[in-house]
């Protein structure tokens, strides 16, 4: 025997699914476009040590030797480079030595590269 389900009660289990999916709909995409902000985010990274670019020694060095910790535009080749050695020891090298570094071909941190000195009299 089969019972005949009347037609409202079906129109109001169609409604109740509809609703029923577009709930579930939204909060998986509030949860989704949580988990997107979260994740892209910028991820924090230790902080690495202070170079010390405020001592004297060091600043009058890229002053002497018009360095640049940002480097030149286009064209311009560095004849020198300050490279921070894993002992902590600051030195001027060669270009190629520093870009060594800055591969990390070569242990240490390049912090600067620079023109040498002017070949100006002052």
């Amino acid at each position: 025997m089969t019972v005949a389900v009347p037609e409202r009660s079906r129109v109001e289990t169609t409604v109740m699914s509809l609703r029923s999916a577009l709930t579930a709909g939204g909060l998986t995409l509030l949860v989704g476009l949580g988990a997107m902000s979260v994740l892209g985010q910028p991820q924090a990274t230790p902080p690495t040590e202070h170079l010390g670019l405020s001592s004297h020694g060091l600043d009058r060095m890229l002053e002497r030797q018009h360095c640049s910790t940002t480097g030149f535009g286009s064209g311009v080749i560095p004849a020198k480079a300050i490279v921070r050695h894993p002992s902590g020891t600051t030195e001027l090298v060669s270009f190629d030595a520093g870009w060594q570094v800055f591969n990390g071909e070569k242990p240490g941190e390049l912090v600067a590269v620079c023109l040498g000195r002017s070949r100006q009299p002052r």
